[in-house]
């Protein structure tokens, strides 16, 4: 049996407002020939499928015109489970009609916990493994509030809750895997080690409630997580595998190599992993300097894909010069073989501040709800920084699950 692990689609998303729509399709089309070429039996995308909850049609359409594809490839069985940023009533939607298409969705938590363990049949249509398809675990989902109960608290109970919801997994499958098959799981939360990049949003207590690998139950053969955008191993384990996104979703992503992960099982056992390089459909690119410098590097790069490359540019002068601030301006206006989608002019005599870094061409949209408190943080004289940020945290959590 060969599976497929894939994540972090976020089909719909917007760099800096420049639309994602081309890089998707091309990762599709790619995606269907490695399913063809690798002879995959079993494809898990392990959340985060959707960058907003709500998402456009165009982006819909996209997603179920690779599903239909999908179901068209040697690929016989294709499992879904919800993200943090997915709505569940947005993937539960169709279930019903893409059930028949053997395509099961797991959204949400749903009421009865045994309806994440999803029996994998071979070609044979004999049992082969078994899947505990574990979406994104919201608060509600895992714990109950107690009034009064401190931040340390708060992690513990959900760290633990984490922990509990897959144990009643594995204890459900000693029950009924008396033939000793192949466990998948999946999850989409933070891992205790992860490597992350700029643009996850924290979640499970503001990424405290780190999650071990260890914390696993030991009859998961093979663990495939979403959430992380960056491919890796958790503690050099093999069967514990972040895929990361297939594309870049913000430019610390850029040098980042994207993959999908092959884990192939023989004779119920896990004989292979490996990571499979993803294309890269469009290049981003980072500048820095001072002026003079970057526009020279501009001027000289070429773009070598399909499509031009897109480039986050930060300019860095000594002194405030008003005249530098036209030659700026200019510059973003140059013809370039790339497209300056990120751009950003700063001076080492001024302290920046939320409205300067706006005038400076840093619009506050692409600084994250938590950058903008923390930069507020700065500009006061609160003694009870770390209860404020842990209280900040978990409101904002609970505003975005409740929005959910």
């Amino acid at each position: 049996m060969r599976i497929l692990h894939t994540s972090d689609w976020h089909i719909g998303q917007r760099l800096h407002g420049k639309d994602r729509f081309d890089e998707h399709e091309k990762f599709f089309a790619w995606l269907l020939q490695c399913i063809n070429d690798r002879n995959i039996d079993l494809l898990l995308i392990a959340g985060d499928i959707f960058d907003v909850g709500y998402p456009s049609n165009a982006a819909l359409q996209q997603y179920y015109r690779f599903l239909t594809k999908c179901r068209e490839s040697k690929c016989r069985k294709v499992i879904i489970t919800g993200g943090n940023h997915d709505y569940v009533s947005t993937l539960n939607a169709p279930k019903n009609l893409l059930d028949a298409l053997d395509i099961t969705v797991i959204g949400g938590v749903p009421d009865l916990i045994e309806n994440e363990i999803i029996e994998i049949k071979d070609c044979k249509d004999q049992l082969a493994a078994y899947v505990c398809a574990v979406p994104y675990l919201r608060d509600r989902d895992i714990r109950k509030g107690v009034a009064g109960e401190s931040h340390e608290e708060r992690v513990k109970a959900t760290s633990l809750g984490i922990a509990n919801h897959y144990q009643e997994l594995a204890d459900r499958l000693e029950e009924i895997n008396t033939h000793k098959l192949p466990v998948i799981a999946t999850g989409h939360l933070y891992m205790a080690g992860a490597s992350t990049s700029d643009s996850e949003r924290d979640i499970q207590m503001g990424n405290q409630a780190a999650f071990r690998w260890d914390s696993f139950p030991q009859n998961f053969d093979y663990v495939a997580l979403g959430h992380i955008h960056r491919p890796q191993r958790i503690s050099n384990q093999e069967q514990v595998r972040y895929s990361g996104s297939p594309i870049p979703l913000s430019f610390s992503e850029r040098k980042d190599q994207k993959e999908v992960v092959l884990a192939e099982f023989m004779e119920n056992e896990l004989k292979l992993v490996e990571s499979i390089k993803v294309p890269s459909f469009r290049k981003l690119v980072g500048f820095s300097g001072s002026l003079n410098k970057v526009l020279e590097e501009l001027e000289q790069h070429q773009s070598e894909g399909e499509y031009s490359d897109w480039a986050e540019i930060q300019i860095l002068e000594e002194n405030y010069d008003p005249n530098l601030l036209q030659k700026y301006k200019e510059l973003l206006d140059g013809d370039f073989d790339l497209e300056i989608v990120k751009p950003s002019i700063s001076f080492k005599d001024r302290i920046k501040g939320v409205s300067e870094l706006y005038e400076e061409q840093v619009a506050l949209k692409d600084l994250t709800d938590q950058e903008v408190f923390e930069k507020l943080l700065d500009r006061s004289n609160f003694e009870d920084r770390e209860e404020l940020q842990n209280s900040y945290q978990q409101l904002l959590q609970e505003m975005n699950e409740q929005e959910q």
